[in-house]
């Protein structure tokens, strides 16, 4: 496992039939709200970045720092609630840290 800060992304796909690409885009805004409660806005987009894809309802975070981690793991229960735990997959991708996404 790569050590390095920002050495992860988590690519979060909604697999439960029948759920639009709206839930997964409404509930990384709330998540990104949350997180920015919790950190700042600032110190979010210094220390993450995501990608949203509706037409897959997908959507990957930068982790590897407290802030990413947070995210993630905020964007993973709002799941869970939604369509629960058989209703999404994650994916890990681990990479070196010069390969970081762009904030939004």
């Amino acid at each position: 496992m790569d050590g390095t800060e920002n050495g992860v992304r988590y690519q979060f796909t909604v697999t439960k039939p029948g759920t639009t690409p709206d839930l997964m885009k409404v509930l990384v805004a709330l998540a990104i709200q949350e997180t920015d409660l919790v950190f700042s806005r600032a110190r979010r987009k210094l220390e993450t970045g995501f990608q949203f894809l509706k037409a897959n309802s997908e959507c990957t975070i930068e982790g590897g720092t407290e802030c990413g981690e947070h995210l993630a793991k905020l964007l993973s229960g709002f799941l869970i609630k939604q369509v629960g735990e058989d209703g999404f997959v994650v994916r890990r991708q681990y990479r070196k840290s010069n390969q970081a996404m762009g904030a939004r």
